[in-house]
């Protein structure tokens, strides 16, 4: 199956000439990290690339990446996993990792569907960004709504699982959305402090109890989960920000971080 790019042209530049220029003048100098998780944001690369881009160039980038983040179109299964074939980049296709998508279906957790995926951004707009880093990198897409925190502890195990000491998982998620610029950093720095403590049980309640609306709680308690079962000790804030430096406009503000969950 081929998915053909949803937002190019609208979320991130559809050309490589302009995808590559943005991507080249984000790069850290500093010598990428071996790291079991990172955390990037996902919206317009205006507002958020700078954080996604620095993030992801502070890792290596294996050949197998696993994708996990929200579904915000509510179309397609629970956890749904993109099974086979490919993603249109502006820097050419990558190839679904079939391989890891099967271990993940095989569990009655996760379904392979593609319906989840057709118009969802939240993956998307990372995937260009992976390939420029590694030409070779080949990604399994996962989304995800509404899950308990059973599910999510269960969904870290069967990463854990599938996972080798080849493969990145990869959470995408913005931080608090639509509020004043002095809420969302507080909300936003509460709900941080529960990743970098490798807390998911906290984030889910931090996010809960101070109404924070970080799309993807859910995919970062996962991969918590999942980064404390394969030994992660150390986290890294990369960069928090939001949209109001980009648009000047700071009542209503979205936040972005980049975090990193080292081996």
């Amino acid at each position: 199956m081929f998915r053909k790019a949803a937002v190019a042209g609208l979320f991130y530049p559809s050309s490589s000439e302009e995808a590559e220029r943005f991507i080249s003048e984000n790069l850290t100098d500093a010598p990428p990290a071996e790291a079991l998780a990172v955390m990037l944001p996902h919206a317009g690369w205006v507002y958020s690339g700078r954080t996604a881009v620095k993030t992801a160039s502070m890792v290596k980038i294996p050949d197998k990446v696993i994708l996990i983040g929200p579904n915000h179109t509510g179309m397609g299964a629970r956890i749904s996993v993109y099974p086979d074939g490919s993603w249109e980049t502006p820097f050419g296709d990558v190839l679904i990792d079939a391989a890891t998508a099967s271990k993940l279906t095989s569990s009655k957790l996760c379904t392979a569907d593609t319906a989840a995926h057709i118009n969802e951004h939240s993956l998307e707009v990372i995937v260009p960004i992976l390939k420029y880093l590694n030409p070779d990198v080949r990604i399994t897409p996962v989304t995800v709504m509404g899950l308990s925190m059973e599910t999510c502890a269960a969904l870290g195990e069967l990463l854990a699982s599938v996972c080798d000491d080849e493969t990145l998982v990869a959470v995408s998620s913005d931080m608090n959305h639509f509020e004043n610029a002095s809420v969302t950093e507080r909300k936003d720095a509460a709900a941080l402090q529960a990743v970098l403590a490798l807390d998911e049980k906290a984030l889910a309640r931090t996010v809960s109890g101070m109404n924070i609306s970080m799309c993807g709680a859910v995919p970062a308690a996962a991969a918590i989960c999942y980064c404390k079962l394969k030994g992660c000790t150390k986290t890294e804030l990369t960069e928090h920000t939001h949209s109001g430096y980009v648009s000047g406009d700071y009542d209503r503000v979205v936040g972005y971080a980049g975090v990193i969950f080292h081996k």
